[in-house]
């Protein structure tokens, strides 16, 4: 949290406000013990649920992993998974986890959309990171319609798992593989898994709407509907379609965000 308050600190200096909002819950308990403005909402809210979705795809894979090639990203816990899809920002997989020599991979970046029906031919979508952020990929397994195999994790990815669309196995690689199988075994309804996700991730998303809607009424900019928010941010072709980065900021025309 130093490096947020700093941040905090800079902003003030420079006439700014610092809102700070972090994936889980423990991370908002560090936050709120050094004053630092903001809330808990899960950045997942940023996956296009128009992109990632069921599709009519032949299951060539017992399971996907879509992870950067990292030591962090833990690959050699898929190792016993026998038809296996790794998709990463491209690059040699067999020479950074020789373990997965038999995997598929992709040596070039994969768009978007070809990702979500890779994602569509695995039986289940793995999540293998002792600690990270969101995970954005677990978000697009869910909107997908196929179940998650996750590691014990902090970093907030669990808080749309439940029995029905995950199981979080040991971090032990014939434990990864029989849950993998287990999905296999008895795949669960597409279409409900997507279902329920959304059900959750627009929750989030109507949580952020209504935080912004609050900021722009207190900095006199009238009062809002979050719902109008909502409609504006998250309506197709989804947000990321509108995402400015803050480097970005200084020669984007204001105009295109209000109402």
């Amino acid at each position: 949290m130093v490096k947020f308050k700093r941040n905090q600190l800079w902003h003030e200096i420079s006439g700014r406000t610092y809102h700070l909002i972090v994936n889980a819950s423990d991370e908002d308990v560090w936050r709120k013990r050094w004053l630092i403005k903001g809330t808990q909402l899960s950045s997942s809210f940023y996956v296009n649920d128009y992109i990632y979705k069921p599709l009519d795809q032949p299951k060539r894979y017992d399971a996907i992993y879509t992870a950067q090639l990292q030591p962090f990203k833990r690959h050699e816990l898929a190792k016993a998974i026998k038809r296996l899809m790794v998709v990463s920002y491209g690059g040699d997989l067999p020479n950074f986890c020789p373990e997965l020599a038999h995997a598929d991979y992709n040596k070039e970046f994969i768009p978007r959309p070809e990702l979500a029906k890779k994602i569509n031919q695995a039986y289940a979508g793995l999540c293998l990171s002792a600690q990270e952020g969101a995970m954005y990929a677990s978000m697009e397994y869910l909107l997908c319609g196929i179940p998650v195999v996750s590691t014990p994790s902090k970093g907030g990815r669990d808080q749309f798992f439940n029995d029905e669309n995950s199981i979080i196995t040991p971090a032990q690689a014939d434990a990864v593989a029989q849950a993998v199988q287990h999905w296999q075994k008895s795949p669960p309804n597409p279409e409900k898994i997507r279902e329920q996700a959304l059900k959750h991730l627009n929750g989030v998303r109507l949580g952020l709407c209504t935080y912004v809607a609050q900021l722009i009424e207190q900095e006199g900019g009238g009062k809002k509907d979050p719902q109008d928010l909502m409609e504006k941010y998250f309506a197709a072709p989804g947000i990321s379609s509108r995402f400015v980065r803050q480097e970005d900021l200084a020669t984007t025309a204001l105009d295109r965000f209000r109402l």
